[in-house]
């Protein structure tokens, strides 16, 4: 043995090992078990000899692809490729011939045509025939008792690509899962509507055994794209967790020459990362509640989806910006945008300060020592926000009513017209009537929107009063001793302590008060519904097409969003999406910067 070892040239000394140090390992490249779980999931972790570890990251893709199998029909694809659904194809009912005329309504996906124009990208202008699809209720309703031809089907029918017209030959779409289904209709927003000719079958509304023979419902498509893409950028992410993982596991294995175990890596994740732990259902609920519904919203806005488009016997195609360059710069929509964005920003600021302001000189008022019995009058003056808002809103709509009980007031102490009178002389009304018509008239949009202010400064008062009031219990009576000590007055006493103090407490508040107001949909339209409506000789002619979605002289941007988007037979819903996404960046860009000044974000302790 002794000789062996001497004369073997070849053998390395550190190759013998004492036989009793099991837990010894050699030494390696951390970059190698990281490329191989770049190249597999828990490759990297069998490398470093981490088998459980390695275990929990191989059953990430064994997961969707489990997924991916039971959601598919990839088992008849295979059927058709090795020529065991060939019997079956033959025995199936064919719905046309390749020598038939092309029926009628087939073509209707080729209703709309792209152009640069802004009534093409909003689905107007169109000299072509509409197609009559019936209603939604009759196709349902054939669907419910299976009188249609194809509509309900006993057994799988599979698809014969050789009678399709133009060779058109959707494998994904007619046997794809999950994942490989999700990323085509993302892509692809569907190909075929009902009564297509496709595959020796007529397109249909609903089949519930042989799913290819379903029209594409581009709507349909793009959500289940979306939720199969974040799902997989998910698995990136374990993906890429997996590889530094492998890493960094191998760098402490060549230091310490042990592998950790599973146990105690365990702990290590959970000690190290609780925080992370304990937030990832709130996490996943805004990924799937929050992020999803934003993501749809803004990929539709780069789309032609608008009242024309009707879908199953329709499809929604990308079309890049051009409702982005309709939407925002033509003169018409622009002239109309900045006006409705001018109202909303003023609104914004107005109703924020003022509630602000009205709910700092309520809890100080409360919160004089001059003032007794403090908590009954708390009681009284919360009790405005105590009540839901929306019959508040409506109680105001009517009391603001032409015949409603404002005017009963003003008639009944002889007061209506030096009010009439003195609203006319501030610009408030447009003329000086008896009685006073708050909201509705062209020429009174001055006066409709001065009431939602103040309407809104009755809601939101009560909230900032007991805010601030809990804000001035927190401040210690020594400063203002101190400050009494020193001579300092009133005024003063407020400027340098209560006012700073408060202000430095409630700015994150007063922040998230503009951002709801900015979108503050309830307050306007439920009590004016938008109006009055826009003086006729100012309305541009490209926006009378819009019709009922016009927007009111008391629209904010979120108001004209919902009645682009839902009144019927107008909705824009791309264009409602465009002005969705600079709602989110205006929004969204003065919160952060505002936050990231403030004292209360910007103080580490």
């Amino acid at each position: 043995n002794c000789f062996f070892i001497v004369k073997g040239d070849s053998m390395s000394r550190d190759s013998v090992k004492p036989a009793g140090n099991k837990t010894a390992v050699q030494s390696l490249n951390p970059i190698i078990p990281a490329a191989g779980s770049f190249v597999f999931f828990g490759l990297g972790q069998l490398i470093n000899k981490n088998f459980l570890k390695a275990l929990v990251f191989f059953l990430v893709p064994v997961l969707f692809f489990v997924i991916e199998i039971s959601t598919s029909n990839w088992g008849k694809y295979a059927d058709i490729l090795t020529g065991s659904a060939d019997e079956y194809i033959s025995l199936q009912t064919v719905d046309y011939s390749l020598s038939e005329e092309k029926k009628t309504g087939s073509a209707a996906s080729e209703i709309t045509e792209s152009s640069g124009s802004l009534a093409s990208i909003l689905g107007l202008g169109s000299d072509e025939e509409d197609f009559d699809w019936g209603s939604e209720e009759d196709l349902w309703a054939s669907a419910d008792d299976g009188s249609a031809a194809g509509y309900v089907e006993s057994f799988y029918e599979y698809p014969n690509y050789d009678l399709s017209r133009n060779n058109e030959k959707y494998i994904v779409r007619d046997f794809g899962g999950f994942f490989t289904r999700g990323v085509w209709g993302l892509v692809t927003l569907g190909r075929i509507v009902i009564g297509d000719e496709y595959a020796g079958k007529y397109m249909t509304l609903y089949d519930k055994n042989s799913r290819w023979l379903v029209a594409d419902n581009s709507t349909l498509l793009l959500g289940n794209g979306l939720i199969t893409l974040v799902v997989i950028i998910l698995g990136v992410l374990i993906w890429v967790l997996g590889i530094a993982d492998a890493y960094q596991t191998r760098i402490a294995l060549n230091k310490s020459g042990k592998s950790e175990p599973f146990g105690d890596f365990i702990k290590r994740i959970w000690r190290d990362a609780y925080v992370y732990i304990i937030l990832t259902p709130a996490l996943v609920l805004i990924l799937f509640f929050t992020l999803i519904p934003f993501l749809f919203t803004f990929l539709i806005a780069f789309t032609n989806y608008t009242y024309k488009i009707k879908l199953g016997a329709m499809l929604i195609e990308w079309s890049g910006f051009e409702a982005f360059a309709n939407a925002v710069v033509d003169p018409a929509w622009l002239s109309i945008f900045s006006q409705i964005f001018a109202w909303t920003v003023f609104w914004a600021v107005m109703s924020s300060f003022t509630v602000y302001v009205l709910g700092f000189i309520n809890a100080l008022i409360v919160e004089s020592p001059l003032i007794r019995g403090r908590k009954v009058w708390r009681m009284v003056m919360v009790l405005p926000w105590a009540i839901p808002s929306l019959i508040s809103l409506i109680l105001f709509k009517n009391m603001l009513n032409k015949d409603g009980l404002i005017n009963q007031l003003l008639f009944a102490t002889n007061l209506m017209e030096p009010v009439s009178n003195f609203l006319y002389n501030i610009g408030l009304q447009g003329r000086p009537d008896q009685p006073i018509y708050w909201f509705d008239p062209v020429y009174n949009g001055n006066l409709a929107k001065f009431c939602v202010i103040m309407v809104n400064l009755w809601l939101g008062a009560p909230y900032h009063m007991m805010l601030i009031i809990g804000v001035l219990s927190t401040i210690p009576r020594d400063l203002y001793e101190a400050a009494n000590i020193d001579g300092a007055t009133g005024v003063q006493r407020f400027r340098a302590i209560t006012l700073p103090t408060v202000l430095a407490a409630t700015v994150p508040s007063l922040i998230m008060t503009f951002a709801f107001n900015f979108n503050n949909f309830g307050a306007v339209y439920f009590l004016t519904g938008g109006g009055p409506v826009w003086d006729p000789t100012k309305v541009p002619d490209s926006m009378r097409i819009i019709g009922s979605s016009m927007p009111g002289q008391t629209d904010i941007l979120i108001s004209w969003i919902y009645k682009l988007t839902f009144t019927q037979s107008t909705e824009m819903f791309n264009v409602a999406a465009v002005y969705t996404i600079i709602i989110f960046l205006i929004i969204g860009g003065f919160s952060v910067y505002n936050m990231q000044r403030s004292k209360s974000f910007s103080e580490d302790e």
